[in-house]
């Protein structure tokens, strides 16, 4: 399956935006340059206070169908989760 890599920070104002509806996806781009386009609702674990930030692998089906997404932390480091 493939893994898309991609960091993201999104303010709490931008946040919310996407909970009062006026946005549905979060639009960024991968490490590879890709543009890749998220529904809010895959990252709500991942929200603290201060928004979302962090560096994440998506994967997906063979027709880049978003399957799962998780966070990338450093050996020996625990994620920061809101």
């Amino acid at each position: 399956m493939p893994r898309i890599h991609v960091n993201l920070v999104l303010t709490a104002a931008q946040v919310r935006d996407y909970y009062r509806g006026s946005v549905r996806y979060v639009v960024a781009q991968a490490e590879d340059g890709r543009t890749v386009r998220l529904p809010i609702k895959v990252l709500h674990k991942y929200i603290s206070n201060d928004g979302i930030s962090g560096q994440f692998v998506v994967t997906t089906d063979s027709n880049y169908k978003f399957k799962s997404i998780t966070t990338r932390s450093a050996p020996g480091r625990l994620d920061k989760l809101g």
